[in-house]
């Protein structure tokens, strides 16, 4: 048996056995402090998506990085749309992230794309 919060009821817990948590993993119902973070790539600026290879992501904060560079997990969405799964394990604490993307692009052109992402206290 396991303690689970769900998507739909975060506030409680859950008692669910094994069958139950791999269903509920499987639908996407398990609540996590995971976030998802995207990166979009397009052929020229408000051109249309385009793939990219060599695709690398890194997390820093304060100047240090605490992710990557690392290709490791990142999932391919649709045409130039790409995802990685930002765990706990891989945050310290609140306060500004900078999250830079680094790939290669149909003309063998690197590209980059970075943003901050910001933390708070709860």
């Amino acid at each position: 048996m396991a303690l689970v919060r769900l998507t739909i009821r975060p506030w409680e817990t859950v008692d669910v056995d094994e069958a139950e948590l791999l269903d509920l993993t499987r639908q996407g119902l398990i609540y996590t402090d995971d976030s998802i973070l995207y990166a979009n790539f397009y052929m020229y600026e408000g051109g249309p998506p385009a793939d990219v290879s060599d695709l690398t992501i890194t997390v820093s904060k304060d100047d240090t990085p605490l992710v990557g560079p690392t290709s490791d997990g990142i999932s391919h969405i649709a045409t130039g749309a790409y995802g990685w799964l930002w765990g706990e394990g891989d945050r310290d604490g609140a306060g500004a992230y900078l999250i830079e993307w680094d790939a290669t692009d149909a003309m063998d052109t690197a590209v980059h794309a970075e943003e901050t992402v910001t933390l708070e206290e709860v």
